[in-house]
C-alpha cells in the first residue's frame, strides 16, 4: 500500500550541488551557518558559495578569504585600504556586488573606488557607503558606476563642491545622498540641485554643512521628489540658515516625509506655521536646539493629521 512505502535513504554525496545550495539558503541564521560549514569539506565549499555577505576584519586577510565568497552582493570593512590594487582584487573576485560599505576612519587609495572598475567593473553596484574616509576626487571613479542609488559620504574630508558637481551630472539614479558635515557651498548645493539626480533624489542629508545660507537652500525648489531632508547645524553656530532658507528649500517638496531643522537657531514659529500647512505627508519633525521655535509654532504643526514624532 501507498502508505506502507518507505522513504528511500539518500546519502548526502547523491544530491547535486544546486540542491545544497537551496538547502544552505534556508539557513539564514549565522550561528547555525557556521555549524553547517564544519560538518565537511562539501558543507565547507557550499557555505561560500551561498554566502551573500561578508564583513572583513582583516585587510591583511583579503586575498585568503575573498575567493571563497565569489557570490557575495554585499562587502563590508572598516580597515584601511590604502592600494588600488586591492580595491581591483574585490571587483575580479566578486563581481556581483551590489553594496560596497567601507565606513570607517582609515585611508582610502589616492584615486579614491577606482579600483573596483578594473576588469568589467561592478555592473550591479548600486550602493556605496565611505562614511568617515578621505574621498578626494570622487568625479575621477563616480562614472564608473553609474547605476548608484544610494551614496553615503558622511564625514568624508574631500568632498567639495567639485565633488557634488559630478554627483548632480553623472548619478542619474541617486535616491540617497549624504553630504554630513561635507566643504560645500551655495554655489555647490545649486550645482547639484540643477544636476540630473535631481529628478530621483529622495534623501539628502546637509547637516552640519557650516557653509550654506538661505541662498543655496533656495535651489532646494528644484529638487521636488525629497522625502527626507536634513539641516541639522546647517550654516554653523552662527547659523546664516533663516525661515526664508527653510521655506525655499521645502516649497516644492509636498512629498516629504520627515524633515530635521535641529539647532537652526534662527528658525521660527513661521517655519512651523508653514510646514504644518505645506507637508501634507510629514511623519517625523526634529526641531531640537530651535530655541526661536515658541508654543504657538509647536501647537501650529501639533495638530498635523499624519505627524508622528516632534523633537524639541
Amino acid at each position: 500500500m501507498k502508505g506502507n512505502r518507505k522513504l528511500k535513504k539518500v546519502e548526502i554525496s547523491e544530491l547535486s550541488e544546486d540542491l545544497l545550495c537551496q538547502i544552505l539558503k534556508r539557513v539564514s541564521d549565522q550561528v547555525d551557518r557556521k555549524q553547517v560549514l564544519q560538518v565537511c569539506k562539501q558543507w565547507f565549499t557550499l557555505e561560500g558559495l551561498t554566502r551573500r555577505s561578508l564583513c572583513l576584519l582583516e585587510i591583511s586577510r583579503l586575498r585568503k578569504v575573498l575567493p571563497r565568497f565569489p557570490n557575495l552582493v554585499t562587502f563590508q570593512t572598516s580597515r584601511s585600504i590604502s592600494e588600488e590594487a586591492d580595491l581591483e582584487f574585490i571587483a575580479q573576485t566578486c563581481p556581483k556586488l551590489k553594496a560596497v560599505n567601507l565606513y570607517g576612519v582609515g585611508l582610502l587609495p589616492k584615486n579614491g573606488l577606482y579600483g573596483l572598475s578594473s576588469g568589467g567593473g561592478l555592473p550591479k553596484l548600486s550602493k556605496v557607503s565611505v562614511r568617515g574616509r578621505r574621498c578626494a576626487g570622487i568625479e575621477r571613479w563616480l562614472d564608473r558606476f553609474p547605476n548608484l542609488t544610494y551614496l553615503d559620504l558622511g564625514n568624508c574630508r574631500g568632498v567639495d563642491d567639485n565633488a557634488v558637481e559630478a554627483i548632480g551630472l553623472l548619478c542619474t539614479c541617486l535616491s540617497y545622498l549624504n553630504l554630513d558635515r561635507a566643504d560645500i557651498s551655495d554655489d555647490g548645493l545649486r550645482l547639484l540641485a540643477h544636476g540630473s539626480c535631481s529628478k530621483t533624489l529622495k534623501t539628502l542629508v546637509l547637516a552640519h554643512c557650516y557653509d550654506i545660507t538661505d541662498l543655496g537652500l533656495s535651489h532646494l525648489q528644484n529638487m521636488q521628489c525629497l522625502e527626507e531632508l536634513d539641516l541639522e547645524s546647517c550654516g554653523g553656530e552662527d547659523t546664516d540658515v533663516t525661515d526664508t532658507g527653510v521655506i525655499d528649500a521645502i516649497s516644492s517638496n509636498r512629498s516629504l516625509k520627515k524633515l530635521n531643522l535641529g539647532r537652526l537657531t534662527n528658525v521660527s514659529d513661521q517655519s512651523m506655521v508653514y510646514v504644518a500647512g505645506n507637508c501634507p505627508n510629514l511623519e517625523i519633525l526634529d526641531l531640537t536646539g530651535c530655541y526661536n521655535v515658541t508654543g504657538a509654532g509647536v501647537l501650529a504643526i501639533s495638530g498635523h493629521m499624519c505627524l508622528e514624532s516632534l523633537g524639541l
